[in-house]
Order: structure tokens, then C-alpha cells, then sequence
């Protein structure tokens, strides 16, 4: 059986769960709450996409200078036969 309240919380509870999965975090808030709420999360998210941004460049740089160094053996090796 239980405690009615607690299973009313409860519902109320997976309630809210599912209408946040559907529309987003922060929309069972109040206006004010959920403004600040969706800030965070977009500046969370620009700052991932920085980030991401900033690995895949580190890594393109990374190959070239690879090549760059392949390619300077590869003269070396030229040069010396």
C-alpha cells in the first residue's frame, strides 16, 4: 500500500522525468529558473563544441607534421644513395 503522499511524489516525480526527456531540462521550472537553467546548459554545450573544435585542429596539426617529418626522411634517405 504505502503512504499515499509519497506515492503522489512519486508520480509526480516520473512525470516531470518524462516531460523533461521530451522537451528539455529545466521545463518544469518557473520562468526565471528555467532561463538560467537553459544558459548553463547552452554555455555547457559551446564550451564542449570549443573543445571539440580545439582536439580535432590539434590533430590535423599533429598529422601534417607527421608528413612533414616522412617526408624529410624520405629526402634524407634520397640524398643518401
Amino acid at each position: 500500500m504505502g503512504n499515499p503522499a509519497s506515492v503522489i511524489r512519486k508520480k509526480t516525480e516520473k512525470r516531470r522525468k518524462k516531460y523533461e526527456q521530451r522537451l528539455g531540462p529545466g521545463v518544469y521550472l518557473p520562468k526565471a529558473e528555467r532561463e538560467k537553467v537553459n544558459a548553463a546548459v547552452a554555455k555547457a554545450e559551446a564550451e564542449s563544441k570549443l573543445k571539440t573544435a580545439e582536439k580535432k585542429k590539434a590533430a590535423v596539426e599533429k598529422k601534417k607534421a607527421a608528413e612533414k617529418e616522412k617526408a624529410a626522411e624520405k629526402e634524407k634517405a634520397a640524398e643518401k644513395k
